[in-house]
């Protein structure tokens, strides 16, 4: 006779519960939708952060976003921007 395995507790390990149809499923990757434009059509040598369009919207942490694409801000990382990113078609020079 074999003894059932044990936890800790001497409590038997009871077999996992059998998986729900479709929750093993991984997320899909998140679709990037923050920029006005593709980054790199624009001038060379300028980046998203230096834009007059370029915002840091700070929470607990500061989320790059650009201001062209304000009504379609979200929550989640697909409206962040990356301040090295090459600037786009819409790039204006910041005012002092």
């Amino acid at each position: 006779m074999t003894l059932p395995d044990l936890d800790l507790f001497g409590n038997p390990i009871l077999a996992p519960a059998p998986m729900v149809p479709g929750t093993g499923k991984k997320r899909h990757k998140t679709k990037i939708n923050g920029y006005a434009a593709p980054p790199g059509t624009g001038p060379v040598d300028e980046t998203c952060k230096t834009c007059l369009h370029y915002s840091g919207h700070r929470r607990s942490k500061i989320y790059r976003k650009c201001a062209l694409t304000r009504p379609r801000w979200t929550g989640g990382p697909g409206t962040d921007i990356l301040a090295r990113s090459p600037a786009c078609k819409y790039w204006e020079p910041q005012t002092a």
